[in-house]
């Protein structure tokens, strides 16, 4: 198995986090690698040809991020807007349009040097993602249900995308990628992204940090053939959300809200495993993916909403 190492992680550690029934000719680790609940690490692709490979396929199939840009200044979104948003997103738990919890999240964006918003929507199947499980063993099955679950996943993005509308005003698509899929190749390997975004040398992605920190648009290089033509969703956590939870006491929230607006449907409590202490810095996930990537624009978060 080979491995190629753009995390901050030991070799040895990241063996640890593999599957032990894992036959892989490939495996990226970048530099949100971690474990969880999923069969694979989340910041993996894995290159296989081993017959059962759906077995690690699974968890919040076809979940990904959308960027999308409006036509209004970030002088005119105000915190009664920015409720509003969040009340109707409420009030579709459990369907589409369901920003769901986690680390799911939409950000009010705005470039360096820029006036008008950009929204990112990062959100999955929810529920849906479950329904694929029981068919790991029957192949066609499986693939119809993962691809349907794709679609219903890039279409709660969208509809997630009609309700910022119903605020903002008209906004365009600037990308919308999965970032839990599989893709099968000529030659009979699949490559497994989990928490991973597939790309080719030229194409954007958008890589998210914390609430306090950069956002970045970066377009592929050639390097991406190395890396299964993949890159990281995220800068990545650096602590566990149980670590998280005993930093957030000492933390400066209230300066936190001073600079980036938080509806009043989210409780402080519940932003203690998403505090901007527990995730990468923006720069050092850059140093990890040097050569990988070209950086296109930075922005800074003006708005969250997560943990409704």
């Amino acid at each position: 198995m080979q491995i190629l190492n753009l995390s901050a992680e030991i070799q040895g550690k990241l063996y640890s986090w593999l599957p032990h029934n894992l036959k892989a000719e490939k495996v990226v680790f970048l530099p949100d690698a971690c474990p969880g609940k999923s069969p694979l690490p989340t910041g993996t692709a894995v290159l296989t040809r081993q017959p059962d490979w759906r077995q690690f396929a699974l968890s919040d199939c076809g979940c990904g991020m959308r960027l999308i840009k409006s036509e209004i200044p970030v002088s005119r979104l105000d915190k009664q807007k920015w409720n509003e948003l969040a009340i109707h997103l409420k009030e579709n738990k459990g369907g589409l349009g369901d920003l769901g919890g986690g680390n799911h999240f939409l950000d009010a964006i705005v470039p360096e040097g820029g006036e008008d918003v950009y929204f990112l929507i990062h959100t999955g199947s929810r529920k849906e993602s479950g329904l694929v499980d029981e068919f790991v063993d029957q192949q066609a099955v499986f693939d119809r249900q993962f691809d349907r679950i794709v679609g219903w996943a890039e279409e709660n993005r969208a509809t997630i995308q009609s309700l910022v509308e119903e605020i903002v005003g008209p906004t365009q698509l600037v990308l919308d990628l999965p970032h839990n899929t599989y893709e099968e190749l000529a030659d009979g390997a699949v490559i497994i992204r989990k928490g991973s975004v597939r790309v080719m040398p030229g194409d954007l992605n958008v890589i998210p940090s914390s609430m306090a920190d950069d956002i970045v648009l970066v377009r592929a290089t050639q390097m991406v053939e190395e890396s299964l033509f993949s890159l990281s969703h995220g800068t990545g956590r650096t602590m566990s959300r149980s670590d998280s939870k005993s930093l957030a006491r000492n933390y400066d929230w209230d300066g936190l809200y001073d600079k980036v607006m938080i509806p009043d449907l989210v409780s402080r409590a519940s932003l203690t495993t998403e505090g901007p202490f527990a995730y990468r810095g923006m720069d050092d996930c850059l140093s990890l993916l040097d050569g990988f990537v070209e950086v296109v624009e930075r922005f800074k978060v003006v708005g969250y909403i997560g943990h409704l």
